[in-house]
């Protein structure tokens, strides 16, 4: 917490100077066409000693497998082009996913079956049901990109967030700076380029909650692609999955 706390106000008294390299990563998403694949470097935290994650579907479940979110890296997929989006995230051989298309919600799993093919589960193995989006709610809490900590970093770039700051470190990677202050709460989130290319971004929050207790948070993403190319492989349901959606 207290290293947290001093990146905050390190940043809240640098000097100001132009950002530039992170406005094409802006209007790549702008566009609504683009490719990201990111490894989240900073896992879930337990929450109790009993975490559980439903690997295949709200209904039917198959299999419950402990720790399967927590305490471990995620790597996840996003990619748009136009009212299409496609998100997952997962670890290994277990990927949650979700296809946007057409006004509606597939959601489903991906996962290696114990011959080592790749099987899928929505309502039943094999099979999806897809659900109407709601617009509305996407308005109002922002674009969804797989888990929340790199939702939280993708809408900073259309956010309230402050040019703060940028350098250069050791190694030769550059960075940017940006800060947002609201009542209750502090955010701070860098960007890492190597050349112009975006390669990292680190995160950190703290604020008092309702007890006026201070609470904080940090997360580390590494970028392993973010392009302007929609993979069209991606925004249709895969072979192996059946829709079963009564329209």
């Amino acid at each position: 917490m207290k290293k947290i706390i001093f990146l905050l106000i390190v940043l809240l008294v640098s000097s100001t100077v132009e950002a530039a390299k992170i406005d094409a990563y802006k209007e790549i998403l702008a566009g609504h066409r683009y490719t990201i694949r990111y490894d989240n470097l900073t896992p879930a935290p337990r929450v109790t000693n009993r975490d559980v994650a439903e690997l295949y579907g709200k209904s039917g479940l198959i299999v419950e497998q402990n720790d399967f979110f927590v305490n471990r890296p995620l790597r996840g997929v996003i990619t748009e082009n136009g009212e299409n989006k496609y998100e997952e995230i997962g670890y290994q051989d277990f990927y949650q996913c979700r296809l946007m298309r057409g006004g509606e919600n597939f959601i489903f799993t991906r996962y290696k079956n114990k011959k080592g093919a790749t099987e899928y589960f929505g309502n039943k193995k094999g099979k999806v049901e897809a659900n109407s989006r709601n617009y509305l709610a996407e308005l109002l809490a922002g674009e969804s990109f797989g888990d929340n900590n790199f939702t939280e970093m993708m809408n900073a770039l259309n956010a309230d967030y402050k040019f703060i700051n940028s350098g250069t470190l050791e190694g030769g990677l550059t960075f940017e700076d940006f800060l947002l202050q609201e009542e209750n709460k502090l955010s701070a989130i860098r960007y890492y380029f190597e050349g112009d290319k975006l390669v990292k971004i680190s995160f950190a929050s703290y604020g008092r909650d309702a007890r006026g207790e201070v609470q904080g948070s940090k997360c580390i993403v590494k970028i392993l692609e973010f392009t302007n190319l929609p993979d069209e492989s991606l925004l249709k349901l895969p072979a192996g999955l059946k829709d079963t959606t009564k329209r």
